[in-house]
């Protein structure tokens, strides 16, 4: 053994007892206890201010979730006006191109190289110019 490792003792702890949550539950009560023994109102009076406190927090929590939910229901009204000018928009394009039947099966890449042609020249055709940029 080296010299530092000489002088070194390792101890270990091992817990004895219950450290359950049984010692919390009976703290709690203990406390709830003596907190109502000592308490500077009746229990009539308690009672009433804590109905009281709960009925503001439910009012002012129904007052939030009726603002929320107007939010949601103007957004809502908001996206379905913009798509309801998109298909009016879209309505004016006429009947889209028949499809055409493929002599042989074209690779994924074709494929998609083919859409997106028909597509800018769909694009081109309504006025709508500008390419975005990818």
């Amino acid at each position: 053994m080296t010299r530092r490792n000489r002088g070194r003792e390792v101890v270990y702890v091992e817990r004895g007892g219950d450290a359950s949550a049984k010692w919390l539950f009976w703290g709690a009560m203990l406390g709830a206890g003596l907190a109502l023994l000592y308490a500077p109102r009746t229990g009539e009076e308690t009672r009433r201010v804590l109905q009281r406190k709960l009925w503001k927090l439910r009012a002012v929590t129904e007052e939030k979730l009726d603002e929320l939910a107007q939010q949601f229901s103007s957004g809502r009204e908001a996206l379905q006006d913009l798509t309801d000018d998109d298909e009016d928009e879209f309505d004016d394009l006429g009947e889209p191109p028949p499809l055409r039947p493929r002599a042989a099966s074209p690779s994924a890449r074709e494929e998609l190289e083919r859409r997106l042609a028909e597509s800018r020249a769909r694009r081109r055709a309504v006025g709508d110019i500008e390419e975005p940029l990818a």
